[in-house]
């Protein structure tokens, strides 16, 4: 296993300062930031890519127009990136007259035809080894309740016959709103097909944090968007080392497949993140999650 890191001014100072040591930068879709980050480390792709409305293929979730598959290929091929990943996301906008937090088995059918639909069409271009689908979250509602249930990314990836992309932070949350443990909810996705793994801090968003949206110049849109919410991306917590801990353990055990890649996925480029991102932060768990990863 390797272990990425989000790509951040202050990440990316740390290892040309020799502070940190990690194997590769998760860099989004960005050509100008994957050469940055290309001339200190290796890079992987993050591609913003969701399945979920019920097109029949995968939608750019940074424009909302179908996904470039031109431009991903270009970045495929110069970069170190060894999967196309997609997030298993329907929003509401894509189904309208369907409820945010639905249960009614209609519903729950009608977003797993979808997610199959457009997953399928991905996996179909890109073929079952190349292709990972990453389980989603409540995302401050956006994400309609379905599309994270377990059983419905379990049925969606196998049919599919992709790989898993497990994002610990987004189970933590997507469980606490179906009122699950979260080592069960892990435990009921398609682990056997985990091929990479994101693991972050879920804190709620409060003093510390709004102080340095607000020192950063976030918009207060977005600060009063977030303010008291439970977020991801953040630094971890005990409960975040607790279940990555036994992730790893799990691996170790041969209970799960074995990723190719963990990524701590802390940190940012854009204005909100960079508010979020602290150097201390870096300095102090980078080591440890590499510790961790290393074996």
């Amino acid at each position: 296993m390797q272990l990425a890191v989000n790509y951040s001014a202050a990440a990316a100072e740390l290892v040309a300062g020799g502070q940190i040591r990690f194997d590769c930068f998760k860099c989004p879709a960005w050509p100008d930031l994957v050469t940055t980050a290309q001339a200190l480390l290796p890079v992987y792709v993050h591609f913003p890519l969701l399945v979920g409305a019920g097109r029949g293929d995968a939608m750019d979730g940074e424009t909302g127009q179908p996904a470039d598959w031109a431009k991903v290929a270009a970045l495929l091929a110069r970069t170190s990136t060894p999967q196309v990943n997609v997030h298993l996301s329907a929003s509401p906008a894509d189904h309208p007259g369907v409820p945010l937090d639905t249960d009614d088995p209609a519903h729950v059918e009608r977003i797993a035809t979808a997610l199959a639909a457009d997953l399928r069409a991905v996996v179909a271009r890109f073929g079952t080894e190349r292709v990972i689908a990453e389980n989603d979250q409540p995302s401050l509602g956006e994400c309609l309740r379905p599309a994270y249930r377990p059983e419905v990314i379990t049925r969606v990836i196998r049919e599919a016959g992709c790989g898993l992309l497990l994002d610990l932070a987004h189970a933590r949350l997507a469980a606490d709103s179906l009122g699950m443990d979260p080592r069960d909810y892990v435990a009921a996705l398609p682990v056997e097909r985990v091929r990479e793994i994101h693991v972050t801090g879920v804190q709620r968003v409060e003093g510390h944090w709004i102080a340095r949206m607000q020192q950063h110049r976030v918009p207060a849109a977005t600060i009063e968007r977030l303010a008291g919410r439970r977020f991801d991306h953040l630094p971890m917590t005990e409960p975040d080392w607790a279940l990555f801990a036994w992730a790893m353990g799990q691996i170790r055990a041969g209970q799960w497949a074995h990723p190719r890649i963990v990524t701590f996925e802390y940190g940012g480029v854009s204005p909100l993140w960079e508010a979020m991102t602290d150097a201390d932060v870096l300095r102090e768990q980078v080591p440890r999650l590499y510790r961790m990863v290393a074996g």
